[in-house]
């Protein structure tokens, strides 16, 4: 027998499966969208009944549709049914054609365990792998590039920036003693501001990151931002001087009251269409040398307690913003910077890549960023999850690299370990967020913020983007 015989006899047998299915309403869809029953490969010989096989996707997306259909094989003449064991309460299921589908709502958020899917002639039966699948949050993401602002924006400069060509949205600061302004009590006031002015601007779909900062630099115009209350016993002054402090971030208290901050940023901005998320500050804090914390210098500060802290932190904006991202920016850990491989562990645990990385500085003319197995980029780059950095003001000074390359530099770079002289060709492989700071001073090389307006404007997020990044097949 020739290919082409084997070939027609494997067509005629597959027509006649699915004529005998369709005549005992096989090919019915009951309402549910599904076609006849996928019929893969040849028909297993007579008397061995039918065959199943197929993957189901493991999360549904709370307001998505949900859909499965496994494939099946059957003997010629078998009149086949199916059955599910553990179906969802909001999935619906047609028995004769194996399809699993529907569309979960926010109260069916959780898992779904031990759903089986059997399909049988009615002397065989054979089964799926009992599976799970996890309804999870709709979660914003709309990629891309966004402009930091400065102390000195206002909302209509926030606006502004929102117009610019290829621009996703905006970052906008406030310190923490500007939200909190009394213990547990919360002003918002300046992000519905800024909400507002977008809203009227000519791009209304411009989204907004809340960014609430726990630390100042000694170019800030408030030099203490943690709330009053806490800053004579949990708060210090740090290394960037000209009264620049910072709050202590490790220490139980505080970590309580910032957790309650953005529990109450949440539930006033989650569920708001043009609120991206909330962005956690830096962790490097800034407490060296004659400004030290640490423990065996009379301060209560570890590393350890501030990676554990961090990690609740993180873990409390995800539980927070359920229907937003998080982003951290990674640094340093005074004392121990191995400890972020810890904390990066602990922001792909969260499921759905609700949690993005991040850290400064998109492309480093300083060896301390990438030099060593435990320096920031070295940490991002092994992040198996969302991935996003910032453009700030050393980006735009890297000799023989204008910031046409500092974007490929970021979304198209090989992963892996940085080379020992420069960064140049290692690569972040960013498929997620950029942050561009929109108050770079000129530097060196001529270059500031505006010039990466025609870069932004050249390269709006798409499919481009992220099939650049090697081994990466679409956004996170």
């Amino acid at each position: 027998m020739n290919n082409a015989t084997r070939t027609a006899i494997s067509s005629i047998g597959t027509l006649l499966i699915a004529l005998s299915l369709t005549a005992c309403g096989g090919a019915g869809s009951s309402g549910s969208g599904a076609t006849s029953v996928p019929l893969s490969g040849n028909p297993p010989p007579p008397g061995s009944g039918p065959v199943i096989t197929g993957t189901p996707p493991s999360t549904a997306v709370v307001g998505q549709t949900f859909s499965f259909q496994p494939n099946v094989t059957a003997p010629v003449g078998d009149k086949i049914v199916f059955a599910v064991a553990n179906k969802p309460l909001w999935a619906s299921f047609d028995a004769s054609s194996g399809h699993l589908w529907g569309v979960p709502q926010a109260t069916n958020l959780g898992a779904d365990p031990q759903i089986a899917i059997s399909v049988s002639d009615g002397a065989h039966t054979q089964a799926l792998p009992p599976f799970s699948v996890t309804v999870v949050p709709l979660l914003k993401r709309n990629y891309g590039h966004y402009f930091s602002t400065h102390y000195s924006d206002t909302p209509a400069t926030a606006a502004t920036l929102c117009e610019q060509v290829g621009v996703s949205g905006i970052v906008w600061h406030q310190t923490w003693n500007q939200v909190e302004t009394a213990p547990g009590v919360y002003d918002f006031s300046s992000f519905d501001s800024v909400l507002a002015a977008i809203a009227a601007s000519r791009n209304p779909n411009c989204q907004l990151w809340l960014f609430i900062e726990f630390k100042s630099f000694s170019n800030s115009p408030v030099k203490n931002p943690c709330p009053t209350y806490l800053q004579a016993r949990h708060s210090g002054l740090n290394v960037y001087g000209n009264g620049a402090a910072g709050c202590f971030m490790w220490e139980p208290t505080v970590i309580d009251a910032y957790d309650a901050m953005m529990k109450a940023a949440a539930l006033r901005f989650n569920s708001h269409p043009r609120v991206e998320g909330f962005i956690i500050q830096e962790s490097s804090l800034g407490f060296s040398g004659s400004r030290s914390q640490n423990a065996p210098n009379g301060g209560t500060y570890t590393p350890i307690a501030w990676r554990d802290g961090l990690t609740k932190i993180i873990s409390e904006c995800a539980a927070a913003f359920s229907s937003s991202r998080c982003v951290p920016f990674l640094n340093f850990l005074e004392g121990q910077q191995s400890y972020l491989y810890d904390i990066s562990a602990a922001i792909s645990a969260i499921p759905n890549n609700q949690v993005c990385i991040s850290g400064p500085d998109l492309l480093p003319n300083n060896p301390s960023l990438f030099g060593n197995p435990n320096s920031v980029y070295e940490v991002i780059t092994r992040h198996p999850g969302c991935r996003s950095n910032s453009a700030q003001n050393n980006s735009f000074q890297v000799p023989g690299c204008a910031l046409e390359c500092i974007f490929h530099f970021a979304v198209s770079g090989t992963l892996g370990a940085f080379p020992a002289s420069a960064p140049l060709t290692g690569g972040l492989c960013v498929n997620s967020y950029i942050f561009w700071n929109d108050r770079a001073t000129t530097s060196a090389t001529g270059l500031d913020w505006r010039n990466a307006l025609p870069v932004i404007a050249a390269h709006p997020y798409g499919p481009d983007w992220y099939s650049q990044c090697v081994g990466n097949t679409g956004p996170p």
